[in-house]
């Protein structure tokens, strides 16, 4: 959320780069750089690549993904306070990992709805994918 914030400043801070007309503030770059914000640390060394989200899908990218939406449109399209979007995503996170079971279950019929209406892939792939020993 800091890493989200942080580029929407400097994004706004910017004058370079003249202003967009269809859009009030920026979106992809807070968004970017809030998920790489949430996980960037998967990442390190930089010799790993991309392997952390090729090993499997961990909970972690994932939230990495969804905290930085949550937080946007609550703050930016629903006016909310930063700290009340803040703490909505503290208990995203929390009921995230109390409730392994429940948080793949709803991911499960996120991702299959998503799959079905865009018609990407007939099944989605499994939530949780066995990580290979070294």
């Amino acid at each position: 959320v800091g890493s989200l914030e942080l580029a929407a400043k400097a994004v706004a801070a910017e004058e370079l780069v003249p202003r967009s007309t269809y859009f009030p503030y920026a979106i992809a770059g807070p968004l970017i750089c809030g998920f790489l914000g949430g996980c960037g640390e998967m990442f390190l060394p930089v010799s790993t690549g991309l392997q952390p989200i090729e090993v499997g899908k961990v909970w972690n990218v994932r939230a990495a993904f969804f905290c930085p939406i949550v937080y946007f449109v609550a703050t930016r399209l629903c006016g909310c306070d930063s700290l009340d979007a803040k703490m909505a995503i503290c208990l995203l996170r929390l009921a995230g990992d109390l409730f392994p079971a429940h948080r793949d279950a709803l991911l499960e019929v996120g991702t299959s709805t998503i799959y079905k209406r865009t018609k990407l892939r007939s099944t989605p792939l499994p939530i949780v994918v066995p990580v290979k020993e070294a």
